[in-house]
């Protein structure tokens, strides 16, 4: 602040100045005796009684400077008794249904799963998309919400309405891969027009909610219970008294990397499956777009009854334990030393047709036998399921997700485990494939070494795999084959690798980053093979970039020891960042596979 020594400009007169003196000091005194009991107001009434001291001092006409700010917000009051009051236009919304929505689940309580937690001065109107899913008169009475949320965009709209006062509502949103909060980014309308519940609505010219400050900020407001402990949600509403208001903002869930332009079914109306028939006829189709939700827990897919075959198989004893015995089927020309042994199979192929949408809800769907063959579809996103016991007595025996040749793909948060063959295997000409925050859980009794042998391979494809968790696998983690495959890795985690994790063969380019591994005997393998003309695959995980923790052991390249990785690959055609992989992998352990960190554990029982 300038001092009385700066060259201020004075009245001419002594009288204007007394004046001047008189006018600053009535409007301080008008300033000090509004809103003492406001917090929000303290900042600001410090500041100008500073200002107007030091220019009266000063002998500045200060009449025009030492004003009311008639901008600063009302804070709500939250010492007087409750009063429970509802929108009464339909402006607010006063004739719209409750809805019954397949995305708001009753399977679990609060920080059990997904969903929001609400709590309201007064009372509010909660809308997702258009439709209104949950209301309370119940002031100040925190609620959970257990919801999923798809991938596109989600509008989240809330009615904050008072009888008196400033409406406000404090709002946090757990989804699967990040919670969100209430804060000034939201947007705020006290006289809203049109549908402003629809993710279409166009809120550009409403006003920032204003920040009425965190929990704790609001004695009497502040919910008791129910939120999480460490919640950063801050109240938020208008910035003057009103009956109501809305309170609106998007939370986007998208892919990024090579598939970014995927949007599977988007904008398709939501169908709910509950059968092998009905999910069968809702992915079938090849080009229809559709948006498939499949049920939080298991939905056994496994063949029945007459539907069961006996698959012909080479019994070899594992060379580490004669105890077991390992079934292969016998596949390009192979051929076997002792008799063959027929062995049932418990997978289901489901295919799956382009412009495609399949999610989990809640805490992720189960979905035991499935084997999902999506051919050379385009336009498929996979989220929030968990594959499992796809004929794990076996080798090469059916994938978790078979990528023949499709185009734009993203699977996300999905977990794969007792899978016979690869997690997920990728064809000649798999394109603009994005596999983010999934599980690879190879921990297998029935395999030999107690490992997956083979997570996934990508041969002659392109893609980016991010925010992975490779988690007791043998190799393949993944393995990327010939000449045209461009694979990009970020903040993965590799742990319990019995042999290589990440390879390069027959000239595939890979790029690695940002990614740790821990007791994993080699962290990447460069090998040659007999592509004509052969080529060793190029690998480059630049110095520096990825973290190796306890009990990691040496690079390969055609089986020998070598330094880490440094050689000249493509680079990425799409904008992205990195995590420091020294806190990412504890985010990628924690949230990587269906249900996040609220994920349900599998089982063959």
């Amino acid at each position: 602040m300038r001092s009385c020594s700066a060259p201020l400009a004075r009245p001419e007169s002594g009288n204007e100045n007394r004046t001047s003196q008189r006018s600053a000091a009535l409007h301080l005194r008008i300033f000090l005796a509004i809103r003492q009991d406001c917090p929000y107001c303290q900042g600001v009434r410090r500041y100008t009684v500073a200002l107007s001291a030091l220019l009266l001092s000063c002998g500045v006409d200060v009449a025009q400077t030492a004003v009311l700010d008639t901008s600063v917000a009302a804070a709500p009051e939250c010492s007087a008794p409750a009063t429970l009051t509802a929108p009464t236009t339909e402006q607010f919304g006063v004739n719209d249904p409750l809805a019954s929505s397949s995305l708001v689940l009753a399977s679990y309580g609060a920080q059990a799963g997904p969903g929001v937690y609400l709590i309201a001065r007064d009372s509010f109107r909660l809308y997702l998309n258009g439709v209104m899913i949950a209301e309370s008169n119940a002031a100040r009475t925190p609620i959970f919400v257990p919801l999923t949320l798809l991938p596109g965009d989600n509008e989240i709209a809330v009615v904050a309405s008072a009888a008196q006062g400033t409406p406000a509502v404090l709002l946090q949103i757990d989804e699967l891969l990040q919670s969100y909060f209430s804060d000034a980014s939201w947007k705020v309308s006290t006289n809203p027009e049109g549908d402003w519940s629809l993710a279409t609505y166009d809120d550009s010219s409403w006003s920032a909610a204003t920040d009425f400050g965190a929990i704790g900020s609001l004695p009497g407001c502040d919910p008791m219970s129910v939120f999480p402990a460490d919640s950063t949600a801050h109240w938020i509403g208008p910035s003057q008294p009103a009956p109501n208001a809305v309170l609106r903002t998007k939370i986007s869930i998208r892919p990024s990397g090579f598939g970014a332009s995927t949007r599977g079914g988007e904008g398709a109306t939501p169908v709910l499956v509950t059968s092998v028939a009905e999910l069968n006829a809702a992915l079938t189709d090849k080009d229809t777009p559709a948006v498939v939700l499949v049920p939080e827990g298991l939905l056994d897919l496994r063949p029945t009854g007459t539907e069961v075959v006996q698959q012909s198989t080479c019994p070899t004893p594992c060379a580490n334990d004669a105890t077991k015995i390992l079934y292969t089927v016998l596949v390009s020309g192979m051929t076997c030393p002792v008799a063959l042994v027929d062995q049932p199979r418990d997978d289901r192929r489901i295919e799956v047709g382009s412009n495609k949408t399949i999610v989990g809800l809640g805490r992720g769907a189960a979905l035991r036998g499935a084997s999902f063959d999506l051919g050379s579809s385009n336009n498929v996103i996979m989220r929030n399921l968990a594959i499992f016991d796809v004929n794990p007595t076996m080798i090469e025996a059916g994938d978790a997700i078979t990528l023949t040749a499709p185009t734009e793909v993203w699977v996300d948060h999905c977990t794969f485990k007792w899978i016979s063959d690869g997690f997920i295997d990728a064809g000649a000409g798999t394109n603009a494939v994005t596999v983010s925050w999934s599980h690879y859980d190879g921990l297998n009794d029935y395999a030999c070494t107690g490992h997956h042998p083979r997570a996934s391979q990508f041969e002659d494809a392109v893609g980016t795999i991010h925010h992975s968790f490779w988690d007791h696998v043998d190799t393949h983690a993944p393995t990327v084959a010939h000449s045209t495959s461009r694979v990009h890795l970020f903040d993965n985690y590799t742990s319990d690798d019995g042999d290589y994790a990440v390879e390069a063969s027959c000239g595939a380019q890979v790029l690695l980053e940002a990614s740790t591994f821990e007791n994993v005997v080699h962290p990447t393998s460069k090998t040659t093979c007999s592509d004509v003309p052969p080529a060793l695959g190029l690998l480059r995980a630049p110095t520096g970039s990825n973290l190796y923790r306890d009990d990691v052991g040496t690079n390969r390249s055609d089986g020998a020891d070598a330094p880490e990785p440094e050689d000249a690959v493509f680079t990425p055609p799409y904008a992205y960042s990195l995590d420091p992989p020294a806190t990412a992998w504890v985010n990628v352990e924690s949230r990587a596979g269906a249900g996040g960190p609220w994920a349900v554990p599998l089982s063959l029982d």
